[in-house]
């Protein structure tokens, strides 16, 4: 593993504590799982014809990476903040002995790469990123002429049912840590930075569960977490259990949407 000298310690403390989520994230992380497939389908048409060098930005314990492995890549490289993400990471890519991968424990914001890349791959991450069009102009320089960017995205209509369900339970609007952002919003973001988008897709991915409890502790188990000052009292959250049993299906008691966003980008737009 290649450890960064950049200083992490003060974003982890903005962040979710990943390094504890890690042993029960591929478990619970269906979405993300889902968006990565979808982000990497979209991104095949895009790639050079020659091996790849590819960086995996936010790899986490690997749902693209693997996909990416499968390209035999001239060398891929895998960033992440979690240590412990990436201990889990690095025991799937044991089974790509045949390629050169290495592995950074860094935060994405303040990462300084020593190579220049094909295609950066950045999936389920920027939702945690504190400015993400400074991201976008600094990951700009990253890439070779020519070079692409594929970004998988939380839209804004993710988890519509809990933040419905949590300002009628509560009066208030629902805070986390993560930021969810608009297709629009997204393109325009990356357009200033000097991409050129290339192709779209778009899904509604429904995630159920057999408890409003059992929903909530997986949504604390993927890191998405209220960030709020004021926690709920004993009939705000029994209020919230009897809204989001709205949400039922006959395939299960609770539901929360997910909207899955693929982008291909450019980089030599003017």
């Amino acid at each position: 593993m290649v450890q960064s000298r950049q200083c992490i310690e003060c974003v982890k403390e903005q962040m979710p504590n990943f390094n504890i989520k890690a042993p029960e994230y591929d478990s619970v992380s269906e979405p993300q799982a889902e968006l990565a497939r979808g982000l990497f389908d979209l991104s095949l048409d895009y790639l050079p014809d020659t091996p790849p060098v590819l960086l995996d930005v936010g790899c986490g314990t690997g749902h693209l990476t693997l996909d990416l492995a499968t390209l035999f890549p001239k060398c891929l490289d895998c960033l992440d903040i979690s240590n412990e993400m990436l201990k889990i990471c690095k025991g799937k890519l044991r089974d790509f002995s045949n390629i050169k991968w290495r592995l950074f424990e860094n935060d994405a914001e303040n990462f300084e790469p020593d190579t220049k890349y094909d295609v950066i791959y950045c999936s389920a991450v920027i939702q945690w990123f504190a400015n993400l069009p400074k991201f976008s102009a600094r990951v700009k320089k990253w890439l070779k002429p020519n070079g692409i960017l594929c970004i998988g995205a939380l839209g804004e209509k993710t988890l519509c049912e809990l933040r419905d369900a949590y300002y009628k339970a509560t009066g208030r609007e629902l805070e986390t840590m993560a930021k969810f952002f608009s297709l629009s919003k997204l393109t325009d973001i990356f357009k200033k930075a000097g991409f050129e988008l290339q192709d779209t897709a778009e899904c509604i991915y429904t995630q159920g569960f057999e408890s409003p409890i059992i929903a909530l502790k997986t949504l604390g188990k993927m890191g998405v977490s209220g960030a709020g000052k004021k926690p709920l009292n004993r009939t705000e959250v029994q209020r919230l259990k009897e809204i989001l049993l709205k949400t039922k299906t006959k395939n299960a008691a609770v539901n929360f949407s997910w909207e899955l966003i693929a982008m291909v980008f450019k980089g030599n737009a003017l």
